[in-house]
């Protein structure tokens, strides 16, 4: 049976500076909504998906962009071995800055391919590979 974990990196996040500062920090409620409500790119929450044999299937970070929820960041692929077979990291940005990288690996963990592609799930655009990262 398939498990997903959703986890909130936000209060992890802020949990994690408060225990490392040891010393109580001001939040600012109205800063996070602004981030929340800007068009850079964010992560929001980190999805886990594993096999029935309990390793990690996918990992990677569902974020927001633009007013839509999409994947951003990177994210992994792993066999049923833990081995990895892809990497994808997804860059979100205005149309014809946007871009993926898409790692792929032998069952070493040796890359095989790696090659730059439009991010054509956030314009529902045609994928198509690019020879540099467009600027």
């Amino acid at each position: 049976m398939k498990r997903i974990i959703f986890l909130s990196l936000i209060p992890l996040f802020l949990v994690n500076n408060v225990f490392a500062n040891n010393q109580k920090e001001h939040i600012d409620i109205r800063a996070a909504r602004s981030a929340a409500n800007h068009s850079d790119p964010f992560c929001y929450s980190l999805r886990i998906d594993y096999y029935p044999n309990g390793q990690i299937k996918e990992q990677g970070c569902q974020g927001h962009y633009n007013a839509a929820g999409i994947s951003v960041g990177n994210w992994y692929e792993y066999d049923l071995l833990g081995m990895p077979v892809r990497t994808n990291y997804y860059h979100p940005d205005e149309f014809g800055k946007d871009y993926k990288i898409i790692t792929t690996y032998d069952k070493n963990g040796k890359v095989l391919t790696k090659k730059i592609y439009n991010y054509d799930d956030l314009y529902e655009t045609e994928e198509e590979e690019l020879n540099e990262i467009p600027q």
